[in-house]
């Protein structure tokens, strides 16, 4: 195959773009020039359409491949049928590779996430150039492992979005260049309309994406032109006027492949009405990602979690200690920080619900102070058949604060993390009535009863994660900003031994001089016990990890609300001095320690 080269091509032909293509890959860099010749001349082009398989889990490994333009996307199916995303492929990037090296089945089914172009050489034609090129196999082995060890943790590159209108007369056009401004980090941005595109070839679109950073491919009622711009596509967004009618919704396009993520955005001219997004959502059932778009601060955040630039807020509980994150979020705001996701778990769950509603924190001050200050949530005891609590004031406090408000109806995404003792698991809520699922996430075994839905047993989430960073981390590409407040607290006593004492007076003697710690702290405390465990991988996770030090402050210090929000506030700004100016960007190691 190697030993002698074919005549040189035309400089324009394909061939020798073909070869310049080659040369400038790392793998083939150093290869001479008579070889590019040859193996550009032997190599077959193959186009795969988007959403086509190109290869098969478990098939023979008979051909070696490289990307020229598009994207492609691996997953391996388990032996008990799970599947593992192993990451994407871009143009440059070796294809079947491994199965050749190791002279196995393919290890992985590869599809193509957009309309692609790939150069293929057959085995034979492979392991003739490792036989007379063995540095070209070293460095195909070590892209190949970097690759395999980097998958796991890259994120998808967002270039090319499709713009589609999802509503009779909603500006796609219009919508398209806002957007290409809120993309900053991809330089300039170009938008492609139809009558531009329609009629091009798939070497026109080659070019394009060679040439272009950022490209807005924008979709019409053509079904054609639709699905065109979805198979060129790393993300489609749909666009849906809330003035309109849900039952007007434009059809999803057909060629969309469902591992490409789909993107529902909702324009409005006010923040929504409870109850009001649960119709948009039914009339795109694929689950899609949905965006509020009232403002251009809500577009840039729309642009920021499309592509993989967000700043996720995760928030602990504690609760009265949670009371620290409202100025922990103030401190984070003044610094310019902004966040495009919000979760958290009990007291951080209903604090960052209210961030999440569009609240500043002065409003949700009046809010806490209201529902879990001048009324004790858990002063109405009762029989304790379930708990030591009716549950009645925390749902009572719930539901005034948030009233009939839908988890989509927030205008930043938002979930919240409840414990399923029904199935031993933890439970994400992202979709359910607000303020119920705040009652599951702070409903604390013994102290609260917990929340009976749709057949399951939920209660406080942080029986099993009370600092659910890596449910963030599932959902965004980008930083995690985390704040801890329970992870510190210790349960003690000043009692020396375990004998009891000799007589119910004595027993209450101790008791009013506090030697005994409350039952309701007890179980507080035994139900965040099995979390601790967790919560130290949780913290590596995040990118800034916040832990305020309240030390001096118990789980159930309702009353020292004003005294919890400036401990975190004034903490937060001390621990922000120390960071450079802009978004936080630290190592999870570089915490602030109580």
């Amino acid at each position: 195959m190697l030993r002698r080269a074919p005549p040189p091509p035309p400089t324009d032909s394909p061939q020798a773009r073909l070869r310049c293509f080659l040369a400038g890959l790392s793998l083939f860099s150093d290869l001479p020039e008579a070889t590019l010749d040859e193996l550009a001349a032997r190599a077959e082009s193959i186009a795969l359409a988007g959403g086509m398989t190109l290869l098969e889990q478990g098939t023979a490994s008979d051909a070696f491949l490289v990307l020229r333009w598009g994207r492609l996307a691996a997953w391996r199916t388990g032996d008990g049928g799970q599947i593992r995303r192993l990451g994407q492929i871009s143009p440059g990037e070796c294809v079947g590779e491994v199965g050749l090296i190791l002279d196995q089945p393919r290890t992985a089914t590869v599809f193509a996430l957009r309309d692609s172009e790939l150069v293929r050489w057959s085995r034979s034609e492979f392991e003739q150039l490792i036989a007379h090129h063995p540095a070209a196999m070293l460095r195909l082995t070590r892209e190949a492992l970097k690759r395999y060890a980097a998958t796991a943790h890259r994120p998808a590159e967002v270039r090319c979005i499709a713009v589609l209108p999802g509503t009779p007369g909603v500006d796609a056009v219009a919508f398209a260049r806002r957007l290409a401004r809120a993309l900053p980090w991809l330089g300039k941005v170009r938008v492609v309309e139809a009558d531009e595109a329609r009629s091009r070839g798939a070497g026109w679109f080659s070019r394009l994406e060679q040439e272009a950073r950022g490209l807005i491919y924008v979709g019409d009622r053509d079904p054609a032109w639709r699905d065109r711009c979805v198979r060129q596509s790393d993300a489609v967004l749909v666009l849906a006027d809330t003035d309109d009618k849900p039952s007007h919704a434009l059809p999803l396009p057909q060629a969309r492949s469902p591992h490409l993520p789909l993107h529902l955005v909702l324009l409005r001219r006010e923040a929504p009405m409870p109850g009001s997004t649960r119709a948009w959502l039914d009339a795109f059932p694929d689950r899609a990602m949905h965006h509020h778009v009232i403002d251009e601060e809500d577009l840039a955040r729309c642009a920021r979690l499309l592509g993989g630039q967000a700043t996720g807020l995760v928030l602990s509980g504690g609760g009265a200690r949670g009371f620290a994150h409202i100025g922990a979020v103030r401190a984070l705001r003044e610094r310019g920080i902004r966040f495009d996701y919000i979760g958290g778990c009990s007291a951080g769950a209903v604090v960052g619900a209210g961030f999440a509603a569009g609240w500043d924190e002065a409003q949700l001050a009046r809010g806490m102070r209201s529902a879990f200050v001048d009324h004790d949530p858990l002063s109405d005891r009762t029989l304790p058949l379930v708990a030591m609590s009716s549950g009645r004031r925390v749902s009572r406090a719930l539901r005034a604060l948030f009233g009939e408000r839908r988890i989509e109806d927030l205008r930043i995404p938002f979930f919240c993390v409840s414990t399923d003792l029904t199935e031993g698991s933890l439970h994400v809520h992202e979709r359910d009535l607000l303020w119920t699922a705040l009652r599951a996430s702070s409903a604390l075994p013994g102290l609260v009863p917990p929340v009976f839905h749709r057949g399951r047993v939920l209660v406080d989430g942080g029986v099993i994660d009370n600092l659910p960073v890596d449910q963030m981390q599932r959902r965004i590409s980008g930083r995690i900003v985390a704040v801890d407040v329970g992870g510190s607290y210790r349960l003690e006593t000043t009692l020396e031994e375990t004998a009891l004492p000799s007589s119910w007076l004595e027993f209450l003697r101790q008791w009013r001089q506090k030697k005994y710690p409350s039952i309701g702290r007890i179980l507080w405390r035994a139900a965040m016990v099995n979390s601790e465990a967790n919560a130290s991988r949780q913290r590596r996770l995040s990118s800034l990890l916040l832990r305020p030090p309240l030390a001096g402050v118990d789980l159930l210090d309702w009353k020292k609300f004003g005294e919890v929000v400036e401990l975190g506030y004034r903490d937060t700004l001390r621990h922000l001095q120390t960071l450079p100016q802009g978004r936080p960007s630290l190592p999870a190691e570089q915490i602030n320690e109580p």
